[in-house]
């Protein structure tokens, strides 16, 4: 099992002078931190708009920052919206980050399916999953070829170019796609992508979906995208540890709660634009207790022994990467940096 961390720098209001400031150094800090307590993984999605709920817009100058502070830790886009981006920028974007940190780059690429977020940016969702496959045939090409010869589709008609810089990473940096819905698992599969999902499943509703990725990713190779196979299944969970049992669980459902939806936030509705909205999201969430989450493996919290059965539960659903959501709702940076050690000492350890 390896371990993650996953930030979308979330800020609930009311704001104190120096919010955002303060928000973003405090991530660096916990990534650095993640790093220096043996998780080999750091996340970060693309978000827009999205007041409270995420404030991270412009993930590849935040990992750009991160690779000059880290030495060792992947630096992954989780993921990086497609369909937002002209495919030269893409390719130059996550090369760079590549160049940047000594070929630590993740490539994780998304369609974005929420309206609020994608109509203002100029495309309609249903185009998404359409121009996201075109972008990334484009993307490939680019890192694969050091003279790109150009390429022609519906949406894009892309003169031969040089595309600099070119990755270190050959012939592409590890790619994955967002897998929100179950039934995106065998997609992932079949175009040789590794998945990030989300533990808002029970590991008995997810460990079909991991078994039929693998069976695919292990299959018939003939309509990979990928040209370097990328096996891997991640998951991400709202999460706390505390020396405390008890408070442990009691921040994590507090804050998977908030994350998933039950928060008084102005913009909470535009959110979870597939899987039936956030109302029906939260609902499924509030038909848990606290117990009912910790139990399951939907909520990641207590003291370091029960969220290491916790890991271990997801293990044995076929997980290969667990990745921790610290910092999500009300949680505290001083809360976040007393989890990450915890975690690193007393969890990751004993996997290791």
């Amino acid at each position: 099992m390896k371990f993650g961390l996953m930030t979308q720098i979330q800020m609930p209001r009311p704001w104190k002078e120096n919010a955002e400031w303060r928000a973003y150094h405090d991530g660096l800090d916990q990534a650095v931190a993640a790093e220096a307590h043996g998780f080999e993984y750091f996340w970060i999605t693309e978000q827009h708009f999205l007041a409270e709920i995420g404030h991270s817009s412009c993930p590849d100058m935040f990992l750009a920052a991160l690779s000059q502070r880290t030495k060792t830790m992947r630096l992954g886009f989780g993921v990086f919206l497609l369909p937002l981006h002209h495919p030269y920028y893409v390719a130059e974007r996550v090369a760079t980050l590549d160049v940047l940190s000594n070929g630590r780059a993740e490539f994780g690429a998304g369609r974005g399916t929420t309206p609020y977020i994608v109509e203002p940016l100029g495309f309609k969702p249903e185009e998404g999953r359409d121009i996201g496959r075109e972008t990334m045939d484009a993307v490939l090409q680019m890192m694969e070829n050091e003279r790109f010869a150009g390429y022609k589709g519906q949406y894009f008609d892309l003169p031969a170019r040089q595309v600099l810089p070119r990755p270190i990473q050959r012939p592409h940096p590890p790619l994955w796609v967002a897998a929100t819905n179950l039934e995106s698992f065998v997609y992932a599969g079949k175009q040789g992508f590794g998945v990030i999902g989300v533990t808002r499943n029970t590991p008995a509703e997810t460990k079909p979906y991991i078994d039929a990725y693998r069976e695919a990713i292990r299959g018939d190779r003939s309509g990979f995208v990928a040209r370097t196979p990328n096996e891997h299944v991640g998951a991400f969970a709202i999460a706390c540890c505390d020396e405390d049992d008890a408070v442990g669980r009691k921040l994590a459902c507090d804050a998977a709660r908030w994350y998933y939806g039950d928060n008084d936030a102005e913009l909470n509705g535009a959110r979870f634009a597939t899987g039936g909205g956030v109302e029906k999201i939260r609902e499924k969430i509030r038909g848990y207790s606290d117990d009912d989450l910790i139990a399951n493996g939907m909520a990641i919290g207590g003291n370091p022994d029960t969220i290491c059965r916790q890991v271990e539960m997801w293990a044995q659903a076929g997980l290969d990467q667990i990745i921790f959501i610290l910092q999500a709702g009300n949680t505290t940076h001083e809360q976040v940096m007393k989890s990450i050690r915890l975690i690193g000492e007393q969890v990751i350890r004993r996997f290791q």
